[in-house]
């Protein structure tokens, strides 16, 4: 009860005023109850209801300063009457002027109504009087000064093209909403609520605050650029305690939870979506909780493996710390590793948020230049992952009020964070940024459904990345709608679609050249007959071409002749033999192009689906180079193929790599004017011979 311990004294000072008459208050229980209360509600923060209890004893009694001071400080938290605190607690230092507290709490009015230069005289008046029981109040006046003279220069520099609105109902109530988080293609919003639809609030007496309820998952859907009356996410997440949204994957299908239970300080929690319902949440596993500390908010990398979040734990820089941690092997979180300096502050810093582009970073801070509470900073990652100095969003994107939990679309045109002040119109609300100034982000959003047999079907999505197609991460497309998300920095990627029953299927696509954001949809459709497949698709590298030159986005799908089965595939008869198409190799190398990959994951579907065949692989050299040297380069690139079909899960009993050098040529150079066997570049008849067969030994 520090505040108003403190602020009683100002009864000792104010002779010309009683609090308590033995006439009124101390004779009327009603008003010595209600007082109470408001007190109460003051010191835990819920300074709406309180304003609402003192503005009672105020009308009861007019001539006790003590309401009217403390009316006169609950309007400053107030989002929508915020001016009228400064002639409030104007009038009280009048009545007494010598008192030092009431300078501190009207440099806050000004500072709240964006009068700096008043706000910084006042706190550095409380400053020069202030004495050392007043330590609490003079580190706040310290950092409140600090924050005005940010603003001052900060303000100077209005960005006049990030447009900032609130998003009103039916998302916005009276009570708080905030830390929204979108999905990629910003096609649903999952917030966190507290106010009277909370889980359990029907048990609590009704409060104009939302801290008198437990948070509670929602959920939006965007209809036309409209956002849908808002539903619970269901009883899997929501309980009568503490439940927030904190994070949402890429793809949509994983989603961070915070909840506060009485065994921990506040954990974060995992759930993953099946269908149209959400699992009941996790705890993390790893190291990313720990017992003694709270763990709250946090922001997944685009490719699944990186998680950052904060924590207040021990050993950080000061109150809470920005953080990140690895994906492991087993599925768990480790090597936590705190951000560092550039980062984090001896104040609180929180709210990361990585966007899909994988290289900015953004976060809120109540230090760096913040200029008021939280403000929304962003950070750019180098290749080295390494952050740049931290810049402030500018206003009117921070204000004097907490300013947090920022996202950004993928394609960076339009953010959204929650706040308060006087465009709320509740406590917290959710605010829509039309981002003009923003960075816009170099990235492919690839986006569809996978099906199967023309049903959707839900799968996992390997991607790889560049010529060693290491894997950059996995993903899942929806069990009920086949819907997928991804999102693609610049790079080369192959991307392998693979079902529940085994099948897969691959495509490609080169995005080193894209300067830009650019949106692709395609379909992935497996089908289990061969002759059922679509002979009018579009490859991911033509669609692409598409996008880039201008022309209409198509929904397409993955087997085209080149990707599909090759047609004569059937009977598969002892002793027929099958040429691979497009698996080529450079002069006397044996390693595989990277082209080629699409085709051998052709064949792995036929041996999948013919568990029963045993096949030769045969590698054939062109005419050149000696005899010796042209067997064992066949040998060596039939190994390469075979060592490439067990890994991707066929038994290596299954198969016999077989190497014919120049003994099976298929077209004869010589025949070719300027293309024989002492050509040294390449040429149709020499690359022709470089093949690959597969033959039926047995069924």
């Amino acid at each position: 009860m520090k505040k108003i311990t403190t602020l009683l004294t100002i009864l000792l000072l104010i002779s010309s005023v009683q609090l308590f008459s033995q006439s009124d208050t101390l004779n009327n229980k009603k008003a010595k109850e209600l007082l109470d209360r408001a007190d109460l509600d003051f010191e835990d923060g819920k300074y709406i209801d309180a304003l609402d209890k003192y503005k009672q004893l105020f009308e009861y009694k007019p001539s006790d300063l003590y309401y009217k001071l403390m009316m006169g400080i609950c309007y400053s938290y107030s989002p929508n009457e915020k001016a009228k605190s400064i002639e409030i607690i104007e009038q009280v230092k009048t009545v007494n002027p010598e008192y030092n507290l009431v300078n501190f709490y009207l440099a806050r009015a000004y500072a709240v109504n964006y009068q700096f230069e008043k706000a910084v005289d006042l706190f550095n008046m409380f400053l020069t009087r202030s004495t050392p029981e007043e330590a609490e109040e003079q580190a706040t006046a310290q950092k409140m000064i600090q924050n005005c003279k940010n603003a001052i220069e900060i303000l100077k520099d209005t960005i006049k093209e990030n447009i900032v609105e609130n998003i009103q109902a039916p998302v916005n109530s009276q009570y708080s909403e905030y830390v929204p988080v979108i999905s990629a293609d910003e096609s649903v919003m999952i917030f966190t609520y507290r106010g009277v639809k909370s889980k359990g609030a029907e048990k609590l007496p009704v409060s104009m605050n939302s801290e008198t309820y437990s948070e509670d998952v929602f959920v939006s859907y965007n209809n036309n650029g409209e956002w849908t009356e808002p539903v619970s996410i269901g009883d899997n997440i929501n309980t009568e305690g503490h439940d927030a949204a904190i994070a949402l994957s890429v793809d949509g299908q994983t989603l961070f939870i915070y909840k506060s239970e009485k065994n921990n300080n506040g954990d974060i929690y995992v759930s993953r979506l099946t269908g149209k319902s959400w699992s009941k949440p996790d705890l993390l596993k790893g190291d990313v909780n720990k017992n003694d500390s709270w763990e709250g908010s946090a922001s997944l990398s685009a490719n699944g493996k990186v998680l950052y979040f904060a924590s207040n734990r021990s050993g950080g820089l000061g109150g809470r710390d920005l953080y990140k941690a690895e994906l492991q092997s087993d599925g768990s979180w480790g090597n936590v590793q705190n951000l560092g300096s550039k980062i984090n502050t001896v104040y609180n810093d929180d709210a990361p948020f990585i966007h899909p582009d994988n290289q900015t970073f953004y976060f809120s801070s109540e230090g760096h230049t913040s200029i008021g509470g939280y403000d929304i900073f962003y950070s750019k990652l180098d290749e080295y992952s390494s952050f740049s100095d931290p810049l402030n969003m500018g206003y009117p994107i921070n204000t004097i009020n907490d300013d947090r939990y920022f996202v950004l679309s993928a394609d960076g045109k339009t953010g959204y964070y929650s706040g308060g002040g006087e465009k709320s119109i509740g406590e917290q609300d959710i605010f829509r940024i039309i981002a003009g100034k923003v960075q816009k982000p170099v990235l492919a959003l690839l986006l569809g459904n996978v099906y199967y047999n023309d049903a959707p079907v839900g799968s996992y999505m390997h991607l790889f990345k560049g010529d060693d197609a290491n894997l950059e991460g996995s993903f899942k497309s929806n069990e009920e709608t086949g819907k997928y998300v991804m999102a693609l920095s610049p790079g080369r990627y192959e991307i392998e679609v693979e079902l529940a029953t085994g099948e897969t299927v691959r495509d490609s696509i080169n995005l080193e050249e894209i300067k830009e954001y650019v949106e692709l949809y395609k379909d992935f459709r497996i089908y289990s007959d061969s002759n059922l497949v679509d002979k009018n698709n579009i490859a991911l590298q033509e669609l692409l071409k598409k996008t880039m030159s201008g022309e209409p986005k198509t929904i397409d799908t993955l087997f085209t002749d080149n990707a599909g089965k090759p047609k004569d595939v059937k009977p598969l008869e002892p002793g027929r033999s099958f040429v691979l198409n497009n698996i080529y190799y450079d002069w006397n190398k044996y390693t595989l192009r990277p082209e080629s990959r699409k085709e051998l994951d052709n064949l792995v579907v036929i041996l999948t689906e013919n568990k029963e065949i045993k096949v030769e692989i045969s590698s054939h050299t062109d005419s050149r180079g000696s005899d010796a040297l042209n067997q064992n380069l066949s040998k060596q690139r039939a190994n390469e193929v075979v060592k490439y079909l067990i890994s991707k899960g066929i038994k290596k009993d299954r198969l016999v790599a077989a190497g014919y050098g120049e003994t099976r040529l298929a077209d004869d150079c010589t025949k070719y004017k300027d293309c024989g066997e002492t050509r040294n570049d390449d040429c149709d008849c020499h690359q022709n011979n470089r093949r690959t067969e597969f033959k039926v030994l047995s069924k």
